[in-house]
């Protein structure tokens, strides 16, 4: 009988917070409806490549300026976390968040046999026609783009190769030549020493040598080397870990449940085939537009230091970077208001 009474309080609790939950996200959608006669909010599969793919177009007015946002992972879509941010974006901009291909909303519908297929230059070959169909369908020769870590991989190389069709290039937690990856080992080993830390320094000797010398890191010294990226202001100043990063997708409005759950799946073994096959060769550093670069300064997973190093052998027409002193890999949701009137200045002088 008490077992029966512990399931059954456990089943009414389980349910009174999918209630709350639903509540929630039904509050946040109300809130994010975009009212104005001259806006637009638009949650739709496009056609790209012959591949379904799903595009979040929102703002307060069409005549602002677009900006497509192309996100990380590779696979770790933000179109489930924008509500966390965005919001405020929308007064100045027309705000497009594109799911890359079979990556979030794109999972469940998509034929995951493709994962094998999927590469860095046909992500690129898909943002391409995805420039095309917005400038044609918002009725604007020109966007801003936006990339964000594995999506600022992306982004650079479209900045140099279709100047005409965009204003500026903007990076966030950009990616940059070299070794990434033994900038962050020896960085945090440094941290560690300094800290005193005997079992940051135990795991991080522990997967010596790293990265390898010969290519194709282990996918647990991967996940080691973030775990301790994360614990010292790499990932989010002030925050040991991810969970919160992680758990923001839950009160999405422009997913489902099942698509949430999803996440857990499709994240992760896209990214391990995709991070296999390497990125997209070399880094330019002409370019015929403005360049901007918007990065933490404690960032550790597209290290700082690295992308500053990259930035000062650029050539472009004008080229600023901006840092946030208080933040590490996702300054958008650390400092968000320094973030938006950046952001709003640097578009607005273009």
């Amino acid at each position: 009988m008490r077992r029966i009474l512990l399931l059954f309080l456990w089943l009414l609790g389980h349910s009174l917070f999918a209630q709350q939950s639903d509540k929630s996200i039904e509050i946040l959608r109300d809130l994010q409806t975009i009212h104005t006669p001259e806006g637009i909010e638009l949650l739709e599969q496009i056609e790209l490549n012959g591949t379904k793919q799903w595009v979040s177009i929102r703002g307060k007015d069409r005549s602002n300026p677009v900006l497509l946002v192309l996100h990380g992972g590779p696979a770790s879509p933000l179109m489930p976390i924008s509500w966390a941010y965005q919001t405020p974006w929308e007064d100045y901009f027309t705000v497009v968040n594109w799911d890359q291909q079979l990556a979030g909303k794109n999972w469940l519908e998509g034929d995951s046999s493709r994962v094998d297929r999927i590469n860095f230059r046909g992500l690129i070959q898909d943002a391409y026609l995805l420039v095309d169909s917005l400038r044609a369908r918002l009725n604007q020769d020109k966007i801003f783009l936006m990339g964000y870590s594995y999506g600022a991989g992306m982004g650079i190389r479209m900045a140099a190769r279709i100047p005409q069709k965009l204003h500026a290039y903007i990076g966030v937690g950009q990616m940059a030549p070299g070794n990434p990856e033994l900038v962050i080992y020896q960085r945090l080993l440094q941290l560690a020493s300094e800290a005193g830390n005997e079992e940051a320094l135990q795991e991080l000797e522990a997967i010596a040598p790293y990265p390898n010398p010969e290519g194709g890191n282990p996918i647990r010294k991967i996940l080691t080397v973030r775990k301790w990226a994360r614990y010292f202001n790499g990932g989010w100043y002030g925050k040991e870990n991810f969970d919160l990063l992680f758990q923001l997708p839950e009160l999405s409005p422009l997913y489902t449940a099942e698509e949430i759950s999803s996440l857990d799946i499709s994240s992760p073994w896209i990214s391990r085939k995709m991070l296999a096959q390497g990125g997209g060769g070399e880094f330019p550093l002409d370019f015929e537009i403005p360049i901007f670069f918007m990065m933490g300064r404690h960032d550790l997973h597209t290290p700082y230091q690295g992308a500053a190093d990259y930035f000062q052998q650029l050539s472009a027409p004008q080229k600023e970077m901006f840092t946030f002193e208080n933040s590490g890999h996702v300054p958008f949701l650390e400092e968000q208001g320094r973030f938006l009137v950046t952001l709003v200045n640097l578009i607005g002088n273009q």
